[in-house]
């Protein structure tokens, strides 16, 4: 068969004499064409360089937000651009087996297991961690580190003497435990070693220049290679296997093939949407995406370049929220819903959880601080702020956020400052027009006593057949208060005695008597007037009945 062919030409062996086999563990996929034995072997030595770097951080299961695909090869073997590659939904590593794994495949794996498992520590000591670990040894499940690079430098040297040297070894765990907490590192230094940064410092300098660099044994992580199953590969996972190393023709046929052959269908549509990504064909990579998912993709990555590339929000979202629950380790699919987000509360959970699943990406606490700081958690900004600083990468970037992070106390002050005079502006405009109302209340007051200027002297029948009100004062109105709606008259009656009345309702108010009513809210003029009111004490406003008629006089 055609596909078998590519399969075995991409391997570099006969098609006869072509067998894989695989084993898993962990974040590995093992893919070996080698044989069982020479499988297991490279899966022990990959879960004993996890369990190292893991022991240094004291992390004891480091993850990876994807597989990390290891092929075996028997002896030639297709170049691929890095030695830890992105492929389709997964890193990829090819192997020689005729060869020892090189020290370029565990640099980068250092560096791709720092970034999905620790905030970011010192860039000098991160360094110094990833040079160490290049040339770690496994020989069955012993561990060997410290075997100097070809060029060992004080970053490298640091890491050995802390690693290597009696007085130290065991503590390492503890600085960066500090460190990736967010500890100082005076702190970090001084709770893992009793030491300040500068006494370790001329300690290393002292070790470089020395150029005793002795190797370590690290406890090693109790396993047998028998403990892996053997599982079985098909010709058509493996072809499409082989193909996801991104081989650009080499591999757009093959996925082309599978899709002939109705295997692996949605795979091989979201490969060649990849393909036609980095080809930067975007109409044609949103069509494979779609078509991957209509076939009913099991990988996030199709969804989420599929919104990616989608302009319609809703398809967008609903398309990042399938990404982020078919995995929950990927920052960039909340990362992406956030952007989106239009409320403000869900765009900063969307935002809490990126930042939680990737620490050190800076852009992402960024955008969490400015959120916040929208919301206005000034707090909680300062915080992100903070972690922000932690994860720069350059002096610039931490500079910037170490300003943003300083501004925060004088932005909360500011918006307190205006918050405080736009609640006395709307109280005051809210006062101003309980009065406006309040005078317009009065002025219709006005024009029934004046209208009453035609009338008979009689005294004025209430419109209502309830009972009559039984009291009754005379004197003069000396203020009127606004209260709301209703309103309080205080009279100076004619014995020198002072009277309040409510006035619970204008319109059932009967008012008579001659000559031009100009009352308003507060200090009245004097005048004369008679007020029948229902006695009834309200002990609160201090007043003793309700107003039934006025009588100005």
């Amino acid at each position: 068969m055609r596909s078998l062919w590519l399969v075995c030409c991409l391997a570099g062996v006969s098609p006869a004499a072509e067998h894989w086999v695989r084993f898993t563990r962990g974040p590995y996929e093992v893919y070996s064409a080698a044989g069982p034995k020479e499988g297991r072997e490279t899966l022990v030595k990959f879960e004993e360089f996890r369990h190292a770097l893991g022991q240094v951080l004291g992390d004891d299961d480091l993850q990876a937000p994807l597989r990390v695909r290891i092929f075996l090869f028997r002896s030639t073997a297709p170049q691929t651009p890095e030695p830890v590659s992105r492929g389709r939904d997964q890193y990829n590593i090819v192997l020689n087996a005729e060869r020892p794994i090189p020290p370029a495949v565990f640099t980068q794996l250092t560096q791709l297991f720092l970034d999905a498992n620790s905030a970011r520590m010192p860039e000098r000591l991160e360094r110094g961690l990833v040079e160490l670990l290049s040339t770690l040894e496994v020989t069955g499940i012993r561990i060997t580190v410290g075997r100097p690079p070809a060029q060992p430098d004080l970053d490298w040297a640091r890491i050995h003497l802390l690693v290597t040297d009696p007085e130290y070894y065991g503590k390492l765990r503890v600085l960066t435990y500090n460190l990736r907490k967010g500890v100082d590192e005076d702190s970090a230094f001084r709770n893992a070693f009793g030491k300040t940064p500068e006494q370790i410092e001329m300690q290393a300098q002292l070790h470089l220049s020395a150029g005793h660099f002795q190797t370590a044994s690290l406890s090693p992580l109790p396993m047998s290679a028998q403990d892996f199953p053997e599982r079985s590969a098909d010709p058509a996972a493996v072809q499409l296997a082989i193909a996801d190393l991104m081989l650009g023709d080499s591999s757009r046929t093959a996925y082309r093939e599978l899709i002939a052959q109705k295997a692996h269908v949605a795979e091989a549509w979201e490969g060649l949407g990849m393909l036609a990504l980095r080809d930067q064909q975007k109409d044609e990579a949103r069509k494979d995406f779609a078509a991957a998912i209509e076939a009913g993709a099991k990988s996030p990555s199709s969804y989420l370049e599929y919104a990616r590339l989608e302009t319609d929000n809703a398809k967008a979202l609903a398309a990042l929220e399938r990404a982020a629950q078919m995995n929950p380790k990927l920052a960039e699919p909340q990362f992406m819903i956030a952007q989106r987000e239009q409320e403000k509360a869900k765009r900063i959970q969307h935002l809490k959880q990126a930042t939680k699943l990737e620490p050190r990406n800076a852009g992402y606490w960024q955008a969490l601080a400015e959120a916040q700081l929208e919301a206005h958690n000034y707090s909680q900004a300062e915080q992100s702020w903070r972690s922000a600083e932690q994860a720069a990468v350059t002096p610039a970037d931490r500079a910037r956020f170490e300003r943003a992070r300083m501004e925060v106390e004088q932005q909360r002050l500011d918006w307190e400052d205006a918050e405080k005079r736009r609640v006395a502006d709307d109280e005051a405009r809210e006062i101003e027009k309980l009065k406006a109302q309040a005078r317009v209340d009065l002025r219709a007051i006005e024009a029934r006593a004046n209208q009453g200027q035609a009338a008979t002297n009689d005294k004025v029948v209430p419109w209502w057949d309830g009972p009559q009100p039984s009291g009754a004062t005379t004197g003069v109105l000396k203020a009127v208060d606004c209260l709301g709606k209703r309103f309080r008259l205080v009279v100076d009656t004619d014995d020198h005695k002072t009277v309040k009345l409510l006035v619970n309702d204008l319109a059932q108010i009967a008012v008579i008597g001659g000559g031009q009513l100009t009352l308003s809210c507060g200090t009245q003029r004097q005048r004369h007037l008679k007020v029948e009111y229902f006695p009834k004490a309200n002990a609160k406003l201090g007043t003793t009945g309700e107003v039934a008629t006025i009588e100005f006089q």
